[in-house]
Parts: structure tokens; C-alpha cells; sequence
């Protein structure tokens, strides 16, 4: 099954009066339209971006860091020793940080895939993964691979409807660098795969079905406030606006040589650079200087607007963004990290999930043996709460049951299956077996 198109039109229409500069003629500034920036096909500038700004770095890293940060716990039915091999399994090969390296090179890069890599499945990587092949011990960790990395998507597609890859490749090859492999091709099923800012279906084709960098539609805030930073720096070291007045500078301009613009050009040149606060400015007897002090008045306004629209862009609150304290009076910031930590909520459910859901039972294999049939799995919240805060909501959680229990509604059983269902989401009556 292929759904590659075969043909593509493009539908080309607007508006245009060129002698009224109205529509694409427009001489205005603020006359704009949106055009496609190529930024994922650049990894280089996406590199240097990410090494070089730390805005970039943090919008990167920080939700990646926090879709993991309160991890998952297991509501199978298991007693601690096998919950606490399980842990262990994940701490040996580090989990938890190669989930956390995949969804941040999807989000600088648009794609990027984990190998299960599986002890004695090394000559079978383009084979489909078989569990009942697999044994005891045989989990080996994930190998993490960024788009970049030569990853060529294959052009068969999943065909399977129960398949959860359905619709997308088939198959990886990558190359890998690695003594005794030049390129492997990898079954979808040993990969976890990771996109980055997904894109409509026709768009998803032509980007072999990978997403784009999340810095796409964040790049021209982040330019705007790093444009603005640099010159309100530049401000502090020339505080002042110096002019210059001319007699024959417009005549020079529009009748003069070409080789007279170049000497002034050079004349002003040289008298800007020897220009200090110790020394002394020549000038010709017609010519006069003056200074204009500059005022810095609605400078941190504006500037504060730039980080606003940064954070919006980012979708990430200017609190965790820059570290800054929340403004305003009985401003506490609550609400704005609570709707980002929604946020966070919905992309774990959407990137993270899927990926859980396909390495636990090859992790349950190798550190059990088997399959759990309920093995299922719960986030953490990610906005964690006082233990004041913790034991009121759990008392308001369970005060109806235990009333209700006392007053006879309630069996004893009754009353701990619903206090076992209502504490998953908190992580309470976690003891309560069925």
C-alpha cells in the first residue's frame, strides 16, 4: 500500500494592484506573507542553533525533560520484587534519559527513532519482532538515531489496520557508522519512533513522513528577540545619537563622482573611529557636531513584549522560560504552569504512550518472563503538589466513601475498590490489591 501522490497541483490565487502597492506589491513594512521556511532540511543551522542559544537549548530540552521528569507507574497487578527489577532493568540501560535524548532530537530535527536492541535478534533486525522468540535477560537498552543520522524511510507502508504503525514505513534503513555495518534496514516493529511538530498528510508525505523541528514556526520570534537584545546592549555602550550637518553633503550625493562618494565615505569613516570622549573630533570649518542623549524610556516595555511572544511561541510559561519570578500583584503563576503541565499531559499521551506501550512487553519478557495481561501504565503528574496540599485533596477524595461506608451504603469491599480507582490518578491506595 502506497499512498505517495502521484501528482500535485497548486492552487495559485490572491490579491494584487501593483500602482496601488496593494497585496504582494506592497512597499509597506508590515506588509508580509508566509512562506515556507526550510529550516527542518537545514541540520547544520539547527545544530548551531541549539549549541549556540540557550533559548533555543531550553525550548528543546525543557518539555522533552518534563514528559519524563514524574515518569509512570504500573497498575498490574505485581508484587514489589517484580516492580523493583523492572526499575532496575530501566536505571541499567538508562530509559528514562534514551526516551528523553529521542524526544528532544524530534523536536530539534522533526524525527527521530530508539532500537530495542535485543540480544541474539542482531542478524534479524529486518525481520518482524517475534515475542514468543524472545527469552529472559535479553533487553539490552535502546539505541537512540536522529533523522540526520541517514535514516531513509522506506517506500512500503504498513498495511496491517490493528497495527498501531498503520499507514506509516515499513521499514528504517539506516546508517549506522559502526564496525561491521554500513547500513542495516530496521523492521518497524524494533523501533520506537518519534516525530516532531506533526504536519497534514500531504505535507507528512513530503517530509518522508516524518514531522518538522519545532523551531520552524518559533525561529522569526526567536530572531526578532534576539535582534532586540542585541541592540538594547548596543544602546548602553553609545547612549547618544551624534549628528553630523553638511553644507555640500546632498550635493555630493546627487552630482558628485563616484570616486567623490567613496572619499567621503571614508572621510566620515575615519572621523567616527577616531571619535573618543578623551580626544579631540576634527572637522571642516562649515561642518557641526552634535549629540542627542538617547532615552532608554519604554525600552523594557518593549522588551518584555518580545519575551511574552517568545513564551507564546514556545508554549512554554515566561516563568520556567526565563526563570523570571511572576509579575503583577498576587501573581503567582499558578495557572500558567498548570495549563503548560496540561500541555505537557497531552504529549506524553501522544508521543510518549506509544512508545511505553511497545517497549514495556519486551522489557516484561526479559526481566519476568512474561506478559502481564492488565499491564498497564499511569503518568505521574508533572505539577506535584505540598504534602498539605496532598493530604487535603486526598481527604476530599475519600471523605464520601468513608461516610458512605459508615452509614452502611458501602460494603468494605465496595468502599476499597472505589478508594483503589479514585487514588491511580493521585498514586494513593496503591496497596489495595483486587
Amino acid at each position: 500500500m502506497n499512498y505517495e501522490l502521484k501528482k500535485r497541483s497548486f492552487a495559485r490565487d490572491g490579491y494584487s494592484n501593483t500602482a496601488a502597492f496593494l497585496g504582494k506589491d506592497s512597499v509597506l513594512l508590515s506588509a508580509g506573507t508566509f512562506v515556507r521556511s526550510g529550516l527542518t532540511s537545514d541540520p547544520e543551522l539547527l545544530t548551531a542553533m541549539y549549541r549556540e542559544s540557550w533559548l533555543t537549548m531550553r525550548i528543546i530540552d525543557m518539555p522533552s525533560e518534563d514528559m519524563t521528569r514524574a515518569w509512570y507507574r504500573l497498575t498490574a497487578d505485581l508484587d514489589e520484587d517484580e516492580i523493583h527489577a523492572l526499575r532496575r532493568l530501566e536505571a541499567r540501560h538508562s530509559i528514562k534519559q534514551e526516551l528523553t535524548n529521542a524526544l528532544r532530537w524530534a523536536r530539534l530535527y522533526g524525527g527521530s527513532l530508539a532500537l530495542m536492541v535485543i540480544r541474539g535478534e542482531e542478524d534479524r533486525l529486518d525481520q518482524p519482532l517475534d515475542m514468543d522468540m524472545l527469552l529472559p535477560g535479553c533487553f539490552q537498552g535502546l539505541l537512540v538515531l536522529d533523522r540526520t543520522q541517514g535514516i531513509e524511510p522506506s517506500e512500503e507502508l504498513v498495511s496491517d489496520l490493528d497495527d498501531p504503525d498503520f499507514g506509516l514505513p515499513a521499514s528504517y534503513t539506516v546508517n549506522l557508522n559502526m564496525e561491521g555495518y554500513s547500513s542495516v534496514t530496521l523492521h518497524h516493529s524494533r523501533v520506537l519512533r518519534f516525530v516532531g511538530r506533526e504536519l497534514p498528510r500531504v505535507e507528512t508525505i513530503r517530509e518522508r513522513y516524518w514531522g518538522v523541528s519545532e523551531m520552524e514556526h518559533i525561529q522569526d520570534e526567536l530572531l526578532k528577540r534576539s535582534a532586540a537584545s542585541a541592540n538594547i546592549a548596543q544602546l548602553i555602550f553609545q547612549a547618544n545619537i551624534t549628528t553630523l550637518k553638511m553644507a555640500d553633503f546632498g550635493d555630493l550625493l546627487g552630482t558628485g563622482t563616484e570616486e567623490q562618494r567613496r572619499n567621503l565615505e571614508y572621510a566620515m569613516e575615519t572621523e567616527n573611529r577616531f571619535r573618543t570622549s578623551f580626544g579631540l573630533q576634527l572637522m571642516s570649518r562649515d561642518d557641526c557636531l552634535e549629540n542627542h542623549p538617547y532615552s532608554f524610556a519604554g525600552l523594557s516595555e518593549i522588551y518584555e513584549q518580545f519575551m511574552m511572544d517568545m513564551a507564546g511561541a514556545a508554549e512554554i510559561p515566561a516563568t520556567r522560560l526565563f526563570g523570571r519570578s511572576p509579575q503583577g500583584m498576587n501573581a503567582t503563576g499558578e495557572s500558567d504552569l498548570r495549563n503548560y503541565y496540561d500541555m505537557i499531559a497531552q504529549m506524553q499521551e501522544r508521543m510518549l504512550r506509544p512508545a511505553l506501550d511497545k517497549l514495556l512487553p519486551v522489557m516484561a519478557v526479559s526481566c519476568w518472563g512474561f506478559v502481564p495481561e492488565d499491564l498497564e501504565i499511569v503518568f505521574e503528574p508533572v505539577m506535584t503538589s505540598s504534602p498539605a496540599e496532598r493530604a487535603e485533596l486526598v481527604q476530599k477524595m475519600s471523605g464520601d466513601v468513608i461516610e458512605g461506608y459508615k452509614c452502611g451504603l458501602f460494603t468494605r469491599e465496595q468502599a476499597l475498590n472505589e478508594l483503589k480507582s479514585r487514588g491511580e490518578e493521585m498514586g494513593v491506595y496503591t496497596k489495595i490489591r483486587d
